[in-house]
This record gives structure tokens, C-alpha cells and sequence, in this order.
């Protein structure tokens, strides 16, 4: 007699939808967007004023552009934003995605997210082609948050992608490396080209 084997698609189909579910709402926005009465002028810079919303003072966000040609992370302000070219941001993925296949030969095929978060933090730090990532910009202020330096002056920062039309690619693999590699919360929020964006000049 035969044995029968059931699989779940739970999973993937869960997953499956939660990316559609961003990439929908995305579309969406970009549409609204270019709906409005009066198209601007391309070559004409707009003032955006940009928010942040329901958060306790000591909260601060780490913003991050995503374009077509990769990602652009002010950190700090008064510091010079750092570049990622999207070839840089795939090829982190490839090493995360090593890491997290060495953390699950050696917890077993089914560790809990805390065990595997614990491993990533031990592991980025020794691993050599992460040095000068965005992974390693994350880790350092999961860190800072937890027991460094933002701890100290009772602030703690998280990162928010600001999501051009044609960043699509580059804000998955930046979810992607977020999500994966550290708990920290992740924002999003569509913006334009053309948009002069405050935070740019910004010094402390």
C-alpha cells in the first residue's frame, strides 16, 4: 500500500501574497500620484514635507532612497549619505542567504526567529564581505539601540525606504536584508522624482 505524502503551500502562498499585497499598494500610490489636476513640471524641484507621525520623541528614522540604480542611506544628519549599487545589494543578499543556510544546518532545519536572530548577529560581524553593507549599517543600529550609543541618549532609530517608481528591485532587497537580518520595524513610503526632500540639508 502506498503512502501518501501531503504538502503545504501555506507558506508559500502566504508569502506569495504578502509581496503581491506591497507591490499592489505601491502601484497604487504611484498612480495617485500621477493623477493630480496639474502635472508639475519634471525639471521643476517640489517641496515635500516629510512627518513622522505617532512616535515617541526619542524615536528617530534612518531614511533610505531606493532607485533604480540602488540605495542612497542617510544615516545621520549632517553625515554624507552612503551608496549602494543594486549589484552590491544582490550580492548581499546571496552572503545573507548563506548564512541563514549555515545557521540552519547548525540549529537543525527549524530554529525559532530569536535562535536564528542571535546567530545573524554573531555571524554578520565576522563575515568579511559584509563590511561597509547596509547589512552591516542595520546591525550596528539594531546594537546602538539595544545597548550602544542611541541607548545612552534614549534614542533609537529605525529605517524607512522611500520608494521611487523605478526602485521597485531595490526596496525588495532592502526589505529583504531588514527583515531578514535584524527586528527591527520597517517603513515605507512611495515619493517622486523631483521631490526636494528637507532632510537632505539637514545638520544636527
Amino acid at each position: 500500500m502506498k503512502s501518501q505524502v501531503s504538502v503545504s503551500l501555506f507558506p508559500f502562498l502566504s508569502v506569495l501574497l504578502s509581496t503581491m499585497g506591497v507591490l499592489s499598494f505601491l502601484a497604487i500610490t504611484f498612480l495617485l500620484f500621477a493623477a493630480t489636476p496639474e502635472t508639475p513640471d519634471p525639471q521643476e524641484e517640489q517641496k515635500a514635507e516629510l512627518r513622522w507621525i505617532g512616535a515617541p520623541e526619542y524615536v528617530r528614522p534612518m531614511l533610505a532612497e531606493a532607485g533604480a540604480e540602488g540605495l542612497r542611506v542617510f544615516r545621520r544628519r549632517g553625515e554624507e549619505p552612503y551608496e549602494f549599487k543594486l549589484a552590491e545589494l544582490r550580492g548581499e543578499v546571496v552572503v545573507v542567504k548563506s548564512l541563514l543556510e549555515t545557521g540552519y544546518k547548525t540549529m537543525g532545519n527549524t530554529p525559532d526567529r530569536t535562535s536564528l536572530w542571535l546567530f545573524l548577529k554573531t555571524a554578520i560581524p565576522k563575515e568579511k564581505n559584509l563590511r561597509s553593507s547596509f547589512t552591516m549599517i542595520l546591525h550596528e543600529m539594531e546594537l546602538d539601540n539595544i545597548n550602544g550609543r542611541a541607548r545612552d541618549q534614549r534614542i533609537e532609530r529605525y529605517p524607512i525606504l522611500l520608494i521611487y517608481p523605478d526602485g521597485v528591485e531595490t526596496y525588495q532587497l532592502a526589505s529583504f536584508l531588514v527583515e531578514t537580518t535584524t527586528r527591527l520595524s520597517l517603513g515605507l513610503e512611495p515619493i517622486l522624482p523631483g521631490w526636494d526632500l528637507p532632510y537632505r540639508d539637514l545638520t544636527d
